[in-house]
This record gives structure tokens, C-alpha cells and sequence, in this order.
């Protein structure tokens, strides 16, 4: 899997060890934080122990993040990395950590009157010590200040090679333009291109830059008709752009415009190096809403679009989760009349199957502020496995209900595609392990509260939901969906903490 310089989360312990479903239970001992910090990242692991990224504050959303050591035996050293230095000139911003070859390397930025500078500090394992900074390039305030500038940092498959994409910050009526600088494991430089795109920055939104394994990068955009239609969600007047930087060249591959239906966004998933898979949710109504799903596969040698598909949905998988009634026929005859449609559902991963067959997943999320108080909804999973011909195959939705107050990071799921079976990983009220339509217990105000699987038959789309955990043998920690990494193949680590004392925290092992 291509790794990317965003943040990365490792998770850790072992102690009594129970089996369910082919899956391993490992128990890790409570430790007490001495601090009000939770991890807000995974590192990674080598022979002198684990790295865990923390920051302050009740969500992690202080300003101040740390580095901490855990031994191989995966109880806390006291270790650890302030990576915020306070005597910096201008205001500091961590683009995150990743283990590179046999180092953690840490990349920020210092924003100032005259522009944003990038920096990168190494960490050196064996010693558990920071290197001083050094800069790696700088992106001077040209129309616009450089703080507006976007930018992303991508590692090849073999770490030799380090890429850096970002915005120049000009206004929205100049010409949009990028640079692109290239660096070995070290960051000294390989390559510096601009290139210049063919639209203004008002009608051109950037939505992915990702590389295949031959280092060639893309670049999808969405690109407006007007200025004026940019903000509106009832039009579709817009398309996305795949463009390719080949022989410093930048060149448009192929677009895709939505057929009189609202088309949000796209995933981009690689069949291979040479052909690319485009997946995202469609709306007859409105943009946050669903209908179908839309696929296509484009050839990445000549942008050449060999299938195009707009699959909708039918009345039976608009009502699956209903109970039999007035209610269910009443939604099903509006659906059919083009009045209803499946509403907040934001579309998540697409995970390549056998056969370059796809699996697309999407859950239902929203928010509600009511009384200084912003609660956030995690409900029902879609999942959708499409043909190599982009043509739906089956659809399904397992049934969720996540509403907490306040804070998010204890809802979701964590999809989990092993040995050509899916586990859909996530908190749940034991009351639901049966559900298949009618009301849901919401798992924060249950007392029969467990964690999870729904194990996905990619064959048919039925599931089956399993409890791994139940949360009295947590000791009132709850775990973080989210939070996760792997420690080999088959093993995945995640992580909980008390949500009433985030002080309290462990780890549990899955061995699938």
C-alpha cells in the first residue's frame, strides 16, 4: 500500500487470548496516561519498540504533539518527543510522521509574512533523539498568501522516492497553478516543475493526487462551468478531470461529466498501473443525497473510458431496513415516483475484490446542533459490489446507529478485507446483533454495549453480525474504530480509552 506523509496510527498489548469466528482476541493492560493527551496516530513498530503520535486536549485537537516510545513488550517507556518547538519564527503546522526506511521522519510547516516553508526532522530509533530542522523548500506569497496554498506529500513503493504536490497562491480569477519537486529519502532535490492548468482557480477544485507503482502522478479535479455554480448543490453543471504529469508535461487524460444527476465525488482505486477505476454515489434530488452508484474504468496509457455505468438502486434496497407496513409501501411508491431519496449518505472506501471486481462502501453521517451542543450521527453501512464491467452486481445496507454528543471519534467502522471475506469493525448495542429492519438501539446509551463484526458475504451481500468484545471485559474502555494499524499480515492493533477518563487508556489485538 502506497504510503502518503499524513498520519498514520499504531496501536498495541496482548495478554489473554480468546477466539470467535476465526478471529483472535488480545487483551493489552490498562495503563494510566499521566496527561489529558490521546493519540492521534500510528507510526509504527522496529526492534526498539513502538511509536505512537499524542496530542493534547480531550479530542486531540491541541496544538502540541508528542512522540511516545512503547516497549516491544507494549507497555509505556515515558518516553517521548515534544515535536513543537517553542521558539519557532511563525505559526507551526505538522503535516504528520511516517516511518521511512529505517528512521521517522516528521514534516511541518512555519507560516510567516513572507510565505510557508517546509521543514522535515528526523528521529532516530535507536537513540529516541530529534535531529534539527532542515528546510525543504518554501512557498513564497505570490497574489494570494501562501497559507491558501494546498499541498500533499507522496513516498514510492520502494521509499526512494519523495514527492511534494502543492498549490502557488494566486486569486481566483488567475490562471490555477501547481509545483511539483521530487526528493530522495534524504530530501535532497531530484526535479522542480511548474505547470500551469488551463481553467482559473474559481471554477477548479483539486480532489485527489495519487501515484502507480511506476511513480506516474495524476491528478483528478472537479471544474466548474461558472464561478457561479460552485457553491450551489442543486446543479450539476461541473466535471472531473484526470490529468497526468508525463514527460513534464501536464496532460488531460479524460473527463467525466454527471448525465443530469448529482454526482458528489469520486473515488479513485487502481486496477493497475494502467487502469484506473472511478466510483461514487449519484442523486437524481439533490447533492447529498443517494440514488445509485456510478462506475467507470479508464485506460491510464491513452484516457481511453472502457465502461460507464449509472446504476440505481431499487425500491428494495431504498426500504431495506423497514418493516413490513403502510410506512414501507408509502416509501417505496414515493421512491418509485422519483420523490424520495436515501438521504446523508457520504461515500467512504472502495476496495478492489478478486476478478477486478469492486466493493464500495458508504455510511450515513450527520450532524445536529441544538443548545451549544453538536451531535454527531454514525448510522447504516451501504455496501455495493460492482462487475469489471462497472455494471452493479448486488446492495446491500447493515443496519448502525452511532449518536453521540460532542465528539465523533468513537463512532464509524473499520472495514476489514481479508482471505476474500469482509468484517465491517465497529460499536454496537448487543440489542442489534439480530437486526435486520425496524428501529436501532443507539450504542451510547445502551448498557449492553459490545464491539462488533459484520461479517460480509461478498458472494450474496447477507451478513452476519458477531460479537468480538464485550465491553465489560474492557473495563470501561471504549475502542476507537479509526484508530488502528497493522503488525503484520494478519494481526491489527486498535486502540480505546475511557470516555469519561481519557486518562485510561489500552489496547487490543485481532488476529484475523
Amino acid at each position: 500500500m502506497r504510503k502518503t506523509l499524513l498520519l498514520y496510527f499504531v496501536l498495541l498489548l496482548s495478554i489473554n487470548s480468546i477466539s470467535q469466528n476465526k478471529v483472535e482476541i488480545e487483551y493489552g493492560d490498562i495503563f494510566k496516561n499521566d496527561k489529558r493527551e490521546i493519540p492521534v496516530d500510528i507510526i509504527g513498530k522496529d526492534e526498539n519498540g513502538y511509536y505512537l503520535l499524542y496530542s493534547e486536549g480531550k479530542y486531540g485537537q491541541g496544538d502540541d504533539m508528542f512522540l511516545r516510545k512503547f516497549n516491544l513488550d507494549l507497555t509505556p517507556t515515558n518516553k517521548e518527543i515534544n515535536l513543537k518547538d517553542e521558539n519557532y519564527e511563525g505559526k507551526f503546522n505538522s503535516l504528520g510522521l511516517t516511518k521511512l526506511k529505517t528512521k521517522i521522519v516528521h514534516v511541518f510547516y512555519l507560516l510567516t509574512d513572507n510565505g510557508k516553508t517546509y521543514y522535515y526532522q528526523n528521529i532516530d530509533l535507536a537513540t529516541f533523539s530529534l535531529s534539527p530542522k532542515k528546510q525543504i523548500t518554501t512557498i513564497f506569497n505570490d497574489s494570494k498568501n501562501a497559507k491558501n496554498s494546498l499541498s500533499k506529500f507522496l513516498i514510492s513503493d520502494d521509499e526512494n522516492t519523495i514527492t511534494l504536490f502543492y498549490t502557488i497562491p494566486n486569486k481566483n480569477k488567475e490562471t490555477a497553478k501547481i509545483r511539483i519537486q521530487t526528493f530522495d529519502s534524504d530530501f535532497k532535490e531530484k526535479s522542480s516543475n511548474y505547470f500551469s492548468f488551463p481553467y482559473n482557480n474559481n471554477v477548479l477544485s483539486y480532489r485527489t493526487i495519487f501515484m502507480n507503482s511506476k511513480n506516474e502522478l495524476f491528478i483528478v479535479c472537479k471544474k466548474y462551468d461558472s464561478y457561479k455554480v460552485l457553491n450551489d448543490a442543486n446543479n450539476y453543471r461541473y466535471e472531473f478531470q484526470l490529468y497526468q504529469i508525463k514527460n513534464n508535461q501536464l496532460g488531460l487524460l479524460t473527463t467525466i461529466r454527471p448525465d443530469n444527476v448529482h454526482l458528489r465525488t469520486l473515488n479513485t482505486t487502481l486496477i493497475n498501473d494502467n487502469e484506473l477505476a472511478f466510483t461514487g454515489l449519484f442523486s437524481e434530488k439533490n447533492m447529498y443525497a443517494m440514488n445509485g452508484v456510478y462506475a467507470s474504468r479508464v485506460n491510464l496509457t491513452n484516457g481511453e473510458i472502457l465502461s460507464s455505468k449509472y446504476n440505481k438502486f431499487s425500491s428494495d434496497f431504498f426500504v431495506k431496513l423497514l418493516q413490513e407496513g403502510k410506512k414501507k409501501q408509502k416509501a417505496i411508491k414515493k421512491y418509485n415516483e422519483g420523490k424520495r431519496a436515501d438521504q446523508n449518505y457520504v461515500l467512504k472506501e472502495t476496495i478492489k475484490l478478486n476478478n477486478n471486481e469492486l466493493l464500495v462502501l458508504a455510511e450515513q453521517i450527520w450532524s445536529y446542533s441544538y443548545n451549544y451542543a453538536i451531535t454527531y450521527y454514525h448510522h447504516d453501512i451501504a455496501a455495493i459490489k460492482l462487475d469489471s464491467e462497472s455494471n452493479l452486481i448486488w446492495a446491500n445496507k447493515i443496519g448502525k446507529r452511532n449518536n453521540k454528543a460532542n465528539v465523533a471519534i468513537y463512532s464509524s467502522y473499520h472495514p476489514v478485507y481479508k482471505n476474500n471475506n469482509l468484517h465491517l469493525l465497529y460499536n454496537c448495542s448487543a440489542k442489534n446483533i439480530n437486526h435486520s429492519t425496524g428501529g436501532l438501539v443507539n450504542y451510547f446509551t445502551d448498557f449492553d454495549k459490545a464491539f462488533i463484526t459484520a461479517n460480509l458475504d461478498l458472494n450474496t451481500g447477507n451478513y452476519k453480525r458477531q460479537i468480538l468484545i464485550k465491553n465489560d471485559h474492557l473495563e470501561g474502555i471504549t475502542i476507537r474504530p479509526s484508530l488502528y494499524n497493522w503488525i503484520d499480515d494478519n494481526t491489527l492493533l486498535m486502540f480505546g480509552q475511557d470516555i469519561d477518563n481519557l486518562k485510561n487508556q489500552r489496547f487490543v489485538k485481532l488476529q484475523f
